[in-house]
């Protein structure tokens, strides 16, 4: 693998996570992370999980209330034979709990949805910008939760939930003083609303009676009552005949009269593989919010660093490799001088015997005998009258009948070259100048005996 597969890996993995990172949902994210489920119930407050409950004590504020019971039932929630709580406990254990909390359904305004011809993911925008007509006794913000399917039809009847904002952050905040954290809030019957088939949760405390109609894990219908208006008789026929027409539909109704009910309605329905995780009715406060920017805000900037660090990581690594390489080659360079140091002492050696003896050795060698044998055979039939040798510079001298004709004939000798007429011929006299190329005085003399500057 080279450095442009390494590089291009890395650019594609911090790539996938920036991606990551600025499609996830916040307000999802942080309910995926809730581990404790807490409901209010009349009075008291439970834990889901084990059943541990704590009441609700009169306090100035509601969220108050609630946030003190909430730790004390944390506190206590993994004590053998839950309880009924009395005090605090090890503070570390609530540290580790995300919470999410239900609330009684009285608690929230439930109104249909009518928006034909809208999109599903712009359901929840529409919804937020028509809440002063849809609630206009509600002058103050609310929070809305609804749960729009992708595949949703125009004609599907949905159901939202609302919430003043206030109450929601106080909650949050008084969690926070009990050193919690709240991460969302949900009407208590919506929790089991994610199951696949068609099911009414029939829901009934002290107080209320909510029935809420669920199909494919979204809420398609709410009907809420106060029991004391059921005392009237035409109250009362008239909410009999609106909710049979709501059961008549159903598959499954959940009647819940307890919390208990609710505790094994919960079990069942989280050890049923068929039924979804999702909690799409789930409203965070904007604390929470904060918070998971704030988080957001941390992983972009580790991502930013991680990606500096990976840039400066591929800049170095050539020089890097260069390094180790120029390193590796110093070391393969003095094994290798250390393996020819004798080469080199024996190479100094001749060296010193050529420089003492070279002048006598290498002195050049004209070997007159095979260059009067070559003269003899280019010159027959012709004679040769005058022949001198010096420093393998020849001079010949004779008669010839084309000493032209001779003259390229020493040319083509490969004994000979520089041959040339030395002054002009006169009838059949020839003149010749040529040399030995077996014999260079100059380059020995050069080499030999240089001349001083």
């Amino acid at each position: 693998m080279g450095l442009s597969d390494i590089g291009e890996q890395v650019r594609q993995l911090l790539s996938t996570a920036g991606r990551s990172l600025n499609t996830t949902d916040p307000g999802a994210a942080i309910v995926r992370r809730v581990n404790a489920v807490l409901m209010v119930f009349d009075d008291r407050l439970y834990h889901l999980e084990s059943g541990c409950w704590a009441t609700l004590a009169e306090r100035d504020s509601t969220a108050d209330s609630i946030a003190d019971a909430a730790a004390a039932v944390l506190a206590n929630a993994d004590a053998p034979g839950s309880a009924e709580t009395g005090g605090r406990a090890d503070s570390r254990k609530i540290l580790q709990h995300n919470v999410l909390l239900l609330l009684p359904p009285s608690d929230f305004l439930a109104t249909p949805v009518d928006l034909p011809g809208v999109a599903p993911g712009a359901v929840r925008p529409a919804l937020q910008l028509q809440a002063d007509s849809l609630l206009p006794g509600f002058d103050d913000p609310l929070s809305l939760a609804v749960n729009v399917e992708e595949n949703a039809q125009a004609a599907d009847p949905l159901t939202a939930f609302w919430l003043p904002t206030t109450t929601l952050n106080a909650l949050h905040h008084a969690f926070a003083d009990q050193s919690l954290f709240l991460a969302a809030v949900m009407p208590r019957p919506a929790l089991l609303a994610s199951q696949q088939e068609a099911v009414t949760v029939d829901d009934r405390d002290s107080g209320y009676q909510v029935l809420l109609s669920c199909r494919d894990g979204i809420v398609r219908h709410c009907l809420q009552t106060s029991l004391a208006d059921l005392s009237v008789p035409a109250f009362d026929e008239q909410w009999q005949a609106e909710t049979a027409v709501v059961t008549a539909s159903a598959q499954q109704v959940l009647t819940l009269r307890s919390a208990e009910d609710y505790r094994q309605a919960w079990q069942q329905h989280i050890s049923d593989a068929r039924h979804p995780s999702g909690r799409g009715y789930a409203m965070v406060p904007d604390a929470a919010l904060a918070a998971r920017h704030q988080f957001d805000k941390g992983k972009r900037l580790w991502l930013a660093a991680a990606m500096l660090a990976a840039v400066a990581v591929l800049g170095a690594l050539p020089f890097v490799v260069q390094s180790l390489q120029l390193r590796s080659l110093e070391r393969s360079l003095a094994e290798q001088q250390q393996l020819a140091a004798p080469a080199r002492e024996d190479q100094l050696a001749v060296r010193d015997f050529e420089s003492r003896w070279g002048v006598l050795t290498e002195f050049p060698d004209q070997d007159v005998s095979a260059m009067l044998l070559a003269l003899q055979a280019e010159m027959r039939p012709n004679v040769l009258t005058s022949l001198e040798l010096d420093e393998g510079y020849i001079s010949i001298e004779g008669e010839s009948n084309d000493p032209q004709g001779l003259l390229q004939q020493l040319e083509m000798n490969p004994l000979f070259t520089e041959v040339d007429f030395a002054r002009a011929t006169s009838n059949n006299r020839f003149y010749i100048d040529l040399r030995l190329t077996t014999v260079n005085f100059p380059v020995y003399q050069e080499w030999y005996f240089p001349e001083d500057d």
